[in-house]
């Protein structure tokens, strides 16, 4: 008995020292996009049945481990990497399909947006402190981390491999290992790089990147699990000496504290994949980098396994993960509990998303999430699910931070030729039982002016709906001819276009990316211009004025990924509308009439538009444009008058400055197509072509009184566009070589940088 009694302890003693109980930890360092090499290592080490007992990691190794430990294959990471929707949400750009239209306020062509606050009774700037939004990333990785969390029940170590994470306190300057709590948030926290992701707060502890302070945390491996032998999986950084020059060098080296990116041979084996080639972000070059990874876990293949004896099985462990992933709860919310706003605010945000259901599921979580998003008063809104076993539903945690109550916006668009804007505008917030922006702005420019003061309400009511004010004054000046490349038309401008217009409309939501809108506006719109091109500075223009009433009704739908020459989305318009007005003219040197002139005019307008992006191939993108109107418009007292009053087609950025009276008419059907070839993520060859018909052509007598050609579809014309797009962080730049038909001279040269957008107004 004593024997037996020998023998079992024996056993139990060199029980550690057997193949048998030999525990491996994997550790994974930060890297950005390089970090990716990790899932090649991960997989040679599964098809070569190494075991993985424990994981931690930092930064991205956090991203690649958490999933690991949450049950996804190599195979998955792979998918989920290569998706469209993980390019997006480290880029922090919601899918048009998600962007909730009925809250946007109109585009306009800011580039930069400074936040201002109340600070001691002054208002400061309030610094950006990231540069992507943070909507996307803090969703995702909710949904990615929760069912594997309740199944741990928040505990890292109840994981289907035990986890741990690195992340920064800001203040103290140190380490912080989450072991237990929120999943999602704790690889959020370890993976916010500073300056690029906004930094959160967890138990009232402001985090950043641990790779700050611990890239690469196998002492973190080593003190809380104690494996038998570590591998690590190692992208490491060279620290380089800042030449005096070099900002963003020197700002790196004062934030990151040196890392050992080498576990002593004791202890275990490194692998570190030769990711030099590589960028931070190069998260597109992913079957690259893995397998980069791959190889240099193979290279060492044969070492790892003299050193580790016991084997994992691959069938068993994807078993076993399925087995883990089975037990996941289906992500369906029922309670709502929102931090960081008062009770009105949080009123608002809980009635948009649960509106009358008791219960949601994670799609309709999404859309609403984004729709709260949208508006210009929320900044950020952090989710979290936690999974309340009583009642097998989850409850969703929303951290919201408000939006600066002053917002001024700065930007405008600067080309070669004469036409240049500038823009400021002034967004005040009001965040209470009835939210209320109240806007103004002013654009500034040879070619265009403008002022606009204007108001939304937005009633947060069981069927919500906006009301906008607005009082806008727009100036456009024509030249007679083009304008040319480095010159300008030296002659007073050939048409002057002035309209003040007092617009209120009421909007109502009909899809997340539409809405239906009615309303009334006033304009007065007072044209001055010459009847002939052969005009001189000692000529007196006409000036016919139009004070008229507009009943419109509208469905609009518009999701673009960019504010000016997109590369996907759509737009739907209908448009229906009932005018009453009074013409008025005065003539002058240039007329043939000598005596004012005055009528009476009411017709029905209809339009109809249509925008749309086909990704044809990785290669190619299909646009295609159309645009129909029709009216029942009589003519105006003289030909030029008729075609200023006309509808116009403006398809290209470009046609937009211009006079160009061919593709002008009260009745026309008109379309094109687009071909745009990418040539990196923020650079496109863009081709262009337009075909505008209108149904009757609109001709002058000798004495230039207008009149229609009896004949349909006698005319038509054509427009063109085609250069090169770069969308930078503040504005696209471009250089296009444009084409009009019927026009003097027919090709037209623009470089640009920034938006060419006006306030609302007449055509």
């Amino acid at each position: 008995m004593k024997k037996v009694i020998y023998y079992f302890i024996l056993c139990l003693y060199m029980l550690p020292f057997s193949g048998f109980a030999q525990k491996v930890g994997l550790v994974l360092s930060g890297g950005g996009a390089k970090g990716l090499a990790h899932i090649g290592v991960i997989r040679a080490l599964e098809e070569n049945n190494i075991p993985i007992d424990y994981i931690t990691g930092t930064s991205m190794g956090a991203i690649v481990g958490g999933l690991y430990a949450s049950g996804y294959s190599p195979d998955e990471m792979e998918t989920l990497f290569k998706s469209e929707d993980f390019k997006l949400w480290f880029k922090g750009i919601i899918p048009p399909e998600y962007v909730y239209y009925f809250k946007k306020l109109d585009e306009n062509p800011s580039f930069i947006d400074l936040d201002f606050a109340r600070n001691e009774d002054k208002m400061k700037l309030a610094l950006p402190t990231n540069i992507i939004p943070p909507g996307q990333i803090d969703f995702a990785f909710m949904e990615l981390f929760s069912p594997a969390n309740a199944v741990a029940e928040n505990n890292f170590d109840h994981l289907f491999v035990p986890f741990r994470c690195v992340a920064t306190d800001i203040y103290l300057n140190k380490p912080v290992v989450f072991g237990k709590g929120d999943l999602g948030l704790a690889v959020r926290a370890s993976m916010t790089v500073p300056f690029v992701f906004k930094p959160i707060e967890i138990d009232s502890v402001l985090l950043f990147d641990g790779g700050l302070v611990n890239n690469f945390p196998y002492d973190v491996m080593q003190q809380d699990f104690k494996p038998d032998i570590m591998i690590g999986s190692a992208i490491e950084f060279k620290n380089k000496k800042p030449k005096k020059d070099d900002l963003k060098l020197q700002i790196w080296n004062m934030m990151v504290r040196k890392t050992s990116y080498s576990i002593p041979d004791s202890l275990g084996i490194t692998i570190k994949p030769i990711v030099d080639n590589f960028a931070f972000l190069d998260f597109e070059k992913f079957d690259e980098i893995e397998n980069v990874g791959y190889k240099a876990a193979l290279a060492q293949i044969e070492s790892i396994k003299s050193r580790i004896s016991r084997r994992s099985n691959l069938e068993s462990l994807t078993r076993n993960r399925e087995e883990f992933r089975s037990k996941s709860p289906t992500m369906v919310f029922n309670n709502i509990q929102v931090s960081g706003v008062d009770g009105s605010q949080r009123y608002y945000v809980i009635q948009s998303i649960r509106h009358k259901s008791k219960t949601f599921d994670l799609e309709g979580l999404r859309r609403e999430y984004f729709k709260i998003l949208a508006d210009d008063k929320i900044k950020s809104l952090l989710p979290t699910a936690d999974y309340n076993k009583s009642s097998g539903y989850f409850d969703l945690q929303l951290k919201a931070e408000q939006q600066k109550p002053l917002a001024v916006g700065v930007g405008g668009y600067f080309s070669l030729s004469d036409v240049n804007q500038g823009y400021i505008g002034l967004d005040y917030r009001l965040f209470n039982n009835l939210p209320i922006t109240l806007q103004t702005n002013i654009h500034i420019g040879k070619f265009y002016s403008s002022f606009m003061v204007g108001s939304r309400f937005n009633f947060t009511t069981k069927q919500p709906f906006s009301l906008d004010l607005y009082f806008i004054k727009n100036r456009f000046n024509y030249f007679s001819g083009s304008t040319e490349l480095f010159f300008e038309d030296k002659r007073p401008h050939y048409v002057i276009r002035n309209d003040d217009n007092i617009q209120l409309d009421v909007s109502f939501p009909a899809k997340t990316t539409s809405k239906w809108e009615a309303g009334i506006n006033f304009v007065n719109q007072s044209n001055n211009y010459y009847q002939t091109t052969n005009y001189t500075s000692n000529d007196e223009p006409d000036q016919t004025t139009f004070t008229a009433g507009n009943l419109h009704a509208r469905f609009e739908e518009k999701a673009f990924n960019k504010k000016q020459y997109p590369t996907e989305g759509k737009m739907f318009k209908f448009e229906a509308a009932y005018i009453f007005g009074t013409e008025k003219e005065e003539p002058g040197s240039t007329s043939t009439d000598k005596l004012p002139y005055r009528k009476e005019h009411q017709y029905i307008q209809l339009e109809l538009s249509y925008k749309r992006y086909f990704k044809s191939s990785k290669w190619l993108t299909i646009g295609i444009e159309t645009n129909s109107y029709f009216s029942t418009k009589g003519l105006f007292n003289n030909y030029t008058a008729t075609l200023i009053a006309a509808n116009n087609f403006e398809p290209t950025v470009n046609s937009t400055i211009r006079y160009l009276p061919y593709v002008r008419a009260n009745n026309f059907v008109a379309g094109g197509l687009k071909a745009i070839i990418p040539i990196s993520p923020s650079t496109h060859f863009r081709l262009e072509g337009y075909y505008f018909q209108p149904f009757k052509e609109l001709l002058s007598d000798s004495n230039n009184k207008p009149y229609y050609n009896d004949r349909f579809f006698t005319s038509n014309q054509f427009i063109g566009s085609g250069g090169l797009v770069i969308h930078t962080p503040f504005g696209p730049a471009s250089l296009l070589l444009n084409y009009f038909s019927n026009s003097n001279p027919r090709f037209y040269v623009q470089a640009s940088f920034g938006y060419l957008l006006f306030n609302r107004h007449e055509n």
